[in-house]
């Protein structure tokens, strides 16, 4: 069978190669093997970590290796085999390297640290390629969302113009159409954008915070319910105050990200320092004591309560453990993680430092770049989504309009039928057209962001707002104006 080159190679694994849990992985085989470990021992250990297909790897090797007695060269490579037919994967490739330096005998220290490197580089590259190609997606977001608005409005008119009595029908599929090409695209972005996972919550956190979006959204679709019953304001402007509560717990997420944002700011400063007195004084409280002494801005609270752990013989896995979940980031778990064991391990809490520190930086620099250009889109999508919502709303004023013009003077003739869109099932449209916009544009500004998934609520909360506004008012400016000057339409007397 022919194969096209371009989709035999779109596949989940080739989009998503810039993997950091890889490269905090190669960080933590380096971290341990300057405890001069041997290579059972550090298959040993990779085996009781947390890295997904990485652990379970080396766990499988050390089954085959020592538990079947293999021997650990002969098993890194048969599962170097297994788990992938792609010379270039990166697992594939770190087994086989690894059996040979086993194999000859030669220093996993100095291996593992030529590894460690060029695996960040690669990381650095790949992340960049995939900044750029987010920029020419973000761009064509842009062109879509304005096209579609167009696409509705012209399928519309030109429904109305050319006599077709299923006018409305052509409405809702265009409505639809675009809605299922728009989700689409942002979900084709989800899957070749980075993740960049920020947060490092637990379940009682993440159901708390659910909680409270299931209250806001209880309270949103109460307010909107009575207020589109009692028609106390119209329906748009309903639909923009029920949907304002959301905005309250996506405050709150961004507050949660922002703080962790800052909190991974200080950490490479924190583990290098921490990393070199500890391995001058060789006692974690005492390490901690003496990092004590420097600012740390916002994560000095939580160095304190570490130090205060270990004081109380709390052990120091548990205690890396505890700050990690404190602090609420990822980064500086995975930071954690490779550093205790490190510790564990005898490793040199120097070069460990000195190597999680640089891991963080260069991590927190690529974040950098993105959350600049997720900035940016963040502008032109609020501008461009109120723009579209404007179009929407000149349309239903216009159809009213048009309606209204056609039921009261004989416009149609042989040659040319009028079939106006009813009014009354535009208006039950125009809710149905902010909520779409507004929740598929939220999607589009959360995927070029990436980090907490739950900052989503304040976009769509915004962005329903905004859109609600924007067609109340292009309806109370054009009330008049259009009737009068545009259209210059009198009702005859009867």
């Amino acid at each position: 069978m022919i194969q096209i080159p371009l989709f035999k190679n779109l596949t989940l694994a080739n989009i998503q190669k810039s993997d950091e849990k890889f490269v905090y992985f190669v960080a933590f085989l380096y971290c341990v093997s300057t405890g001069e470990v041997g290579g059972i021992d550090l298959i040993r250990t990779a085996r009781e970590t947390n890295y997904g297909k990485y652990t379970a790897a080396f766990r499988e090797v050390y089954q085959l290796g020592i538990g079947w007695g293999y021997g650990v060269s002969k098993s890194l490579e048969m599962i170097a085999d297994k788990v992938s037919t792609d010379k270039s994967d990166q697992l594939k490739q770190i087994l086989m390297k690894l059996a040979q330096v086993i194999r000859l005998g030669d220093s996993l220290k100095s291996f593992l640290g030529e590894e460690i490197k060029s695996t960040l580089v690669s990381y650095s590259i790949v992340y960049e390629r995939k900044l750029e190609n987010q920029k020419l997606f973000l761009e064509m977001f842009y062109t879509l969302m304005s096209t579609a608005a167009f696409m509705i409005a012209a399928n519309s008119i030109m429904s109305m113009l050319m006599g077709q009595e299923n006018s409305e029908q052509i409405l809702l599929m265009s409505f639809i159409g675009v809605a299922a090409s728009m989700s689409a695209f942002v979900f084709m972005m989800y899957i070749m954008f980075p993740r960049d996972k920020l947060g490092y919550a637990s379940a009682d956190e993440d159901l708390k915070f659910r909680i409270k979006v299931y209250m806001t959204l209880g309270a949103g679709a109460g307010i909107g319910i009575v207020l589109v019953i009692t028609q106390i304001v119209p329906t748009v402007l309903a639909v923009g105050i029920a949907g304002a509560p959301l905005i309250y717990p996506g405050l709150l997420a961004r507050k949660m990200e922002q703080k962790v944002r800052q909190l991974n700011e200080w950490y490479p400063q924190f583990i290098r320092h921490f990393g070199e007195i500890y391995a001058t004084v060789g006692s974690v409280g005492g390490a901690l004591e003496a990092v004590l002494r420097s600012d740390f801005g916002p994560l000095q609270e939580n160095i304190q309560r570490f130090k205060n752990r270990i004081k109380h013989r709390i052990e120091q896995k548990v205690a890396f453990e505890l700050m990690s979940r404190d602090t609420g980031s990822e980064i500086i778990a995975n930071g954690n993680e490779v550093i205790s064991n490190a510790m564990d391990k005898g490793g040199n809490l120097n070069i460990a430092g000195n190597q999680v520190s640089e891991i963080t930086v260069k991590i927190n620099e690529l974040r950098a770049k993105r959350a600049q250009t997720a900035k940016t889109f963040e502008t032109i999508i609020i501008v461009l989504h109120a723009l579209t919502l404007a179009v929407f709303g000149l349309m239903n004023k216009l159809t009213g309009i048009f309606y209204e013009l056609v039921s009261t003077v004989d416009v149609s003739n042989d040659t040319l039928q009028l079939t106006p869109i009813d009014p009354q099932f535009m208006a039950m449209m125009m809710p149905a057209m902010i909520i779409m916009v507004s929740a598929i544009s939220a999607m589009a500004l959360k995927v070029a962001q990436g980090g907490l998934y739950k900052t989503v609520f304040y976009h769509v909360g915004l962005l329903i707002v905004i859109g609600s506004v924007v067609m109340f008012a292009m309806d109370a400016i054009l009330s008049d104006y259009l009737a009068t000057h545009v259209l210059d339409f009198v009702k005859p007397d009867i």
